[in-house]
């Protein structure tokens, strides 16, 4: 027992040392810094029965302020039975029209839009989810940091709609803090985990390892690729995209419970490859690769400590736990609300559920670690 114990307190601390660290870290402003907007993208946009919000996304995405000839917006219209493709072909992206029933979900789209088109053609490839929009300077921004020689960078993402309820708050609570980990990780040379949407890869990068994502986590899953190929993630701060959350507990929980299954999938299939690597690249002297693999060792099985972390907790306190958690985790979400100058009102009000929103991981994550083999890809309403 006292070895569990320790090892989840060294996960914990970690993470908080991480935290601590990122909370003197100034943000780029929005939109910043430029470059001359020479690089040529590839905009890629998997959308399922996507026709509710699809249009205002490309008009978005088209109407940045970029060379018009430097990037082409492609909607992978995968599987749909609505009106996806001819909304976004009226709105003026190129439409791919996938249609495979054995292999559904994002990850299976994109290595198929992938084969579409002729890489050579273009600097990068840009991944955005169907409902998003993004800031005017968006291209220009990653423009400047791929001419500086990053290779895969991720977007700032933003939630498009925080006040719309206590859920979708509490979503966004968990992507300031996120992204603040994101910051520390890109300012100590370290990687940067890519967050599924607002993903920039260059097309050598792309082309020397292929996409080959299978899990229901894309994002995680390409990032360990990248970290066992040498490779790393840049967050490029100033590029912001907005994303819609959900608003619903419901919603939330079946979209959590996706994270969760593909995580537990991803550590599975990743993890004594990242151990045998860090072993490898210490022999050989470079620290730097070893230490971003061991980074992410000590962040792919955080499911299994926080279940580890609660058995213990709740047999020791009980009632004791529950009311530490309710108080402690509005204090904990307090420190990025701040960092990030979070200005909104609600979201000061809402913090006090923060607590009710944390306890909600708990059922989500043990269901998700047990049933983690399900593929099912559940689609948030937007």
């Amino acid at each position: 027992m006292k070895i569990i114990v320790s090892v989840i307190a060294i996960y914990y601390l970690y993470h908080m040392v991480f935290l601590l660290a990122s909370l003197g870290i100034k943000r780029d402003k929005i939109g910043t810094p430029l470059g001359a907007g020479e690089s040529r993208f590839a905009v890629f946009v998997p959308a399922h029965n996507e026709q509710n919000v699809i249009q205002e996304s490309v008009k978005s995405i088209l109407t940045a302020h970029y060379p018009q000839d430097r990037f082409t917006v492609h909607v992978v219209a995968d599987n749909c039975t609505d009106k996806t493709a001819q909304n976004a072909q009226n709105a003026g992206a190129k439409v791919l029209t996938r249609t495979n029933l054995l292999q559904r979900g994002k990850q299976f789209a994109l290595e198929w839009a992938f084969n579409q088109i002729d890489l050579d053609n273009f600097d990068a490839v840009v991944i955005l989810d169907a409902d998003n929009h993004i800031d005017p300077k968006f291209f220009l921004v990653l423009d400047h940091y791929l001419k500086a020689g990053h290779k895969v960078l991720q977007a700032y993402e933003e939630t498009k709609n925080p006040n719309d309820s206590w859920v979708s708050m509490n979503n966004a609570y968990t992507y300031w803090y996120m992204f603040r980990m994101q910051m520390i990780r890109t300012s100590l040379g370290m990687s940067a985990w890519l967050a599924g949407t607002g993903v920039c890869i260059s097309t050598d990068v792309l082309k020397k390892i292929g996409w080959h994502v299978t899990t229901i986590v894309d994002d995680v899953d390409f990032t360990c690729r990248l970290l066992l190929n040498g490779e790393k993630v840049t967050l490029a701060d100033g590029a912001v995209i907005y994303d819609q959350k959900p608003v619903k507990l419901l919603d939330s929980m079946k979209q959590r419970l996706r994270w969760i299954r593909g995580q537990t999938q991803v550590g599975i299939k990743y993890l004594p490859n990242l151990a045998t690597y860090i072993i490898k690249n210490l022999f050989e002297g470079n620290y730097g690769q070893a230490l971003r693999a061991f980074d992410a060792i000590m962040w792919l099985p955080m499911q299994l400590i926080i279940l580890a972390s609660f058995a213990y907790s709740f047999s020791a306190g009980g009632f004791n736990y529950l009311l530490t958690v309710l108080i402690t985790t509005p204090v904990f979400y307090i420190l990025p609300l701040a960092a990030e100058k979070v200005k909104h009102r609600r979201a000061w009000q809402y913090i006090v559920t923060s607590g009710v929103f944390f306890l909600t991981w708990i059922p989500i994550t043990a269901y998700g670690v047990v049933t983690y083999g399900k593929q099912g890809w559940w689609k948030t309403p937007h």
